[in-house]
């Protein structure tokens, strides 16, 4: 049951996800803060989305470290840490991007850079499940 929950609820963040990239890339905004608003949620459904795959992680290393002749807990402080790290350092360094435009794009940047960082670390992710080997 609770894996259909799980699915169930990573379709409907899929979901939104789509329908927000096709809100956000249409030309039908009154305002370029709508465009910006539509964009954050974007954001916001990309920045859940990596929480999901990081979950996902520390599963899977929850599993790894019940293997025979595997220290328990062997990476969980450092997986943690370094989502922690990451997460900071990504924001911070989107900001910078957005304000260096010194202007109204700087919205439009900050939001694509973070997007494009989830995009990326996403995929991370998924290649330390690979490797954890769940």
């Amino acid at each position: 049951m609770r894996k259909r929950v799980v699915i169930l609820l990573w379709g409907v963040t899929a979901s939104g996800l789509v329908s927000a990239q096709q809100v956000c890339d249409s030309q039908s905004f009154n305002s370029h803060a709508d465009q910006i608003a539509c964009e954050v949620k974007q954001t916001q459904l990309k920045s859940l989305e990596v929480k999901r795959v990081f979950d996902d992680v520390m599963a899977a290393n929850a599993r790894f470290g019940k293997a025979p002749g595997t220290a328990p807990n062997l990476f969980t402080v450092r997986l943690r840490d370094d989502q922690k790290q990451w997460r900071a350092w990504v924001a911070e360094d989107c900001k910078l991007q957005g304000d260096l435009t010194m202007g109204t794009a700087g919205a439009d940047v900050e939001q694509d850079c973070l997007q494009d960082a989830y995009s990326r670390r996403i995929k991370v992710l998924q290649q330390m499940i690979q490797t954890l080997g769940f």
